[in-house]
C-alpha cells in the first residue's frame, strides 16, 4: 500500500494561484465591475440565433474551449436551447503522461437547456456524452451582459456530477440576426 504525502499549496484550480491567477482574474471578470444594466434596450429582439465561443476551466483537467449554438429566446420564452461541444486538456506532469496514456483529454458533446431567472441570469442543464463512452449532467447558472446589440459576455460556473467537479466557463455570445 503506498501514501501519497502532498505538501505545499493546493489549489481547486492550478491555474489560478499566483500572479497568473491574478492577471486571469482580472481579465476575465473585472469588466463585469465597469458594466451596468441597460434597461434591456440591447435585449430587445424576442429570439435570435446565437453562436457562443467559450474557455472553460475544469478541476482536474485544467484549460479547455467550447462552441455552442442556438435559440436564444428573450421575450418569446424563459426557456433556450443549444448544441453544443466541448474539449479540456489534462494538467499533467511528465510522469503522469506515461503511466495514464489516453485519460489525457475529455472531449464531450452535449445539449444544453437554459431557463431565465432574472434580467441577465440563467439556470443551465447540460446532459452530453464524453469521450463517447460515458454520459454526464453539467448543471450550473449563466450570467450574461449585453455589450452591443450582437455581442454579450458571460461567466458561468457549472458543476459535472459523473466527473464530480467544477467548471468555469468564461463566454463570448455572437447574436446571428
Amino acid at each position: 500500500m503506498k501514501t501519497l504525502v502532498v505538501t505545499g499549496k493546493l489549489s481547486v484550480f492550478p491555474i489560478l494561484t499566483g500572479r497568473m491567477g491574478i492577471l486571469l482574474f482580472i481579465i476575465c471578470f473585472l469588466p463585469f465591475s465597469f458594466l451596468k444594466s441597460q434597461n434591456c434596450k440591447l435585449c430587445a429582439i424576442p429570439s435570435f440565433p446565437t453562436v457562443t465561443v467559450y474557455q472553460t476551466f475544469q478541476t482536474g483537467h485544467g484549460l479547455g474551449f467550447g462552441v455552442e449554438a442556438g435559440t436564444w429566446n428573450k421575450d418569446a420564452g424563459r426557456f433556450s436551447y443549444f448544441i453544443g461541444t466541448s474539449m479540456a486538456w489534462a494538467n499533467n506532469t511528465q510522469s503522469d503522461l506515461k503511466s495514464s496514456g489516453a485519460k489525457q483529454s475529455l472531449l464531450s458533446f452535449y445539449v444544453k437547456g437554459q431557463y431565465k431567472l432574472t434580467n441577465h441570469l440563467y439556470v443551465v442543464a447540460a446532459p452530453g456524452i464524453v469521450n463517447l463512452s460515458y454520459f454526464e449532467m453539467q448543471t450550473g447558472l449563466r450570467y450574461v451582459v449585453p455589450l452591443t446589440s450582437v455581442i454579450g459576455v458571460g461567466v458561468e460556473p457549472a458543476y459535472a456530477f459523473v466527473q464530480k467537479q467544477m467548471a468555469i466557463n468564461v463566454n463570448l455570445h455572437f447574436a446571428l440576426k
